[in-house]
């Protein structure tokens, strides 16, 4: 049967803190240290986060340490992010984490439960007067869920957790395939290990020896760079996907599923629309970061960004695409972009760099390989993008009761599917 109780009855609901950061002794190998940014809506477990708490760090913090599988969620700033500890961890104060009594309630269960109730969460925003999104410790464990009985949470837990473990098993994939991808770039064109490599000469160059055949040329003269659209994001279909930095800084590949929306007038929409192998490099926050359009969707692109078209037929949109993700060139980005809190770089700083530019016949092997490999990739984001339609479909069903779990094929958790 079916109960209503508060999320501070699940178990307890312990807020995280900061140890003194005026003494560095508190932080090192230890403990993981969940911040927000930790915190991945596409995968349920935070796998690695950027700081640990060390040993000296644990006596200010012991009473606030977290088990393996405890709830996190975001309760200041970035309200609604959620995920799983792995291992026992700490927090920060912008996160609530639900310590859950495992005799009573599956933990598992309890992640899905307040991933359901995210939106009684937010509605409860107290931030407004100080501009910054706040939900208060007591406001936060005061929200009323409804649970069912164990063997049900259990079996619960097993369905959704399916649909997650394949999501994240794509997830892998697809790290795989973009390491397979940045990998045969650095063997061909950086340690020029490329197709019989033996048999070519090497030659001076402005950038040092180059394989006899190729050439140096300034990227600048061989695109044509444009700026993005000012206009704000929202989340209805209201015009055409407006891609901005946050949707390439980190991850090589557009989730067109994240993407959000603006309006826009007829001839403006035609003026920044994307087209396949546009590619995207970051002018301001992240300067430098880049992403690629590998498929024909009706979007445009903020401002924020600048779009690189090819003008030349010593370039394609891949060999393009993975130079601007080369150590050299992100490394070249950083050196010359300016600002002390935001660091930009302007559409001519981005191109006035030489590149090494390969005979035609390598180039397009490279090209073809990649593309194979990238149409694998995005195969795989597809699968996710309809594996998550159908969890999200069937979290809140489930929760509720409206679907009952004996109507489902139960895999259990873990398994291989």
């Amino acid at each position: 049967m079916r109960k209503i109780v508060r999320i501070k009855d699940l178990g307890q609901v312990v807020t995280g803190s900061t140890p003194p950061t005026k003494v560095p002794e508190n932080f090192g190998e230890g403990y993981p240290f969940i911040k927000p940014t930790d915190l991945d809506e596409n995968i349920r477990y935070v796998i690695s986060t950027e700081t640990e708490v060390s040993q000296v760090g644990y006596s200010t913090l012991a009473g606030r340490l977290i088990p393996e599988d405890t709830t996190c969620v975001v309760c200041i700033g970035t309200i609604g992010k959620i995920g799983l500890s792995v291992r026992p961890s700490f927090t920060n104060q912008a996160i609530n984490s639900v310590v859950v009594d495992r005799s009573r309630y599956d933990p598992i269960f309890v992640y899905y439960l307040l991933r359901d109730a995210i939106p009684k969460v937010k509605q409860l925003d107290s931030g407004a007067s100080s501009g910054r999104e706040n939900v208060s410790k007591s406001s936060f464990e005061n929200i009323e869920v409804e649970v069912p009985p164990l063997e049900i949470q259990n079996l619960i837990a097993d369905i959704l957790s399916a649909y997650d473990d394949l999501i994240e098993n794509n997830l892998r994939r697809i790290k795989i395939l973009e390491e397979m991808t940045q990998a045969i770039y650095r063997e061909w064109f950086v340690h020029f290990r490329f197709p019989r490599h033996e048999k070519v000469k090497m030659v001076d160059s402005s950038l040092g020896k180059i394989p006899e055949g190729w050439e140096v040329s300034r990227l600048s003269k061989l695109v044509k760079t444009q700026y993005g659209y000012t206009e704000s994001a929202v989340e209805s279909p209201v015009g055409p996907h407006f891609v901005r930095g946050m949707d390439i800084n980190k991850q090589t590949f557009i989730d067109w599923t994240s993407v959000p929306y603006c309006s826009i007038s007829e001839e403006e929409h035609e003026e920044y629309r994307l087209h396949p192998g546009d590619v995207l490099v970051i002018r301001m926050a992240d300067p430098g970061k880049v992403g690629i359009v590998e498929r024909d969707i009706d979007a445009i692109f903020g401002s924020y960004l600048i779009r690189l078209r090819i003008t030349s037929l010593k370039l394609s949109p891949y060999f393009l695409f993975y130079f601007l993700l080369s150590d050299r060139y992100q490394e070249y980005v950083t050196g010359v972009s300016t600002g002390t809190t935001r660091k930009s770089a302007s559409a001519g700083v981005l191109t006035d760099i030489d590149c090494v530019i390969p005979l035609p016949s390598l180039r397009e092997r490279f090209e073809d390989i990649v593309t194979l490999l990238r149409h694998m990739l995005n195969n795989l984001l597809r699968q996710n993008a309809n594996l998550r339609w159908t969890r999200d479909l069937l979290l809140p069903k489930l929760i509720s009761g409206e679907i009952g779990v004996s109507e489902l094929n139960v895999v259990e958790r873990g398994a291989a599917v």
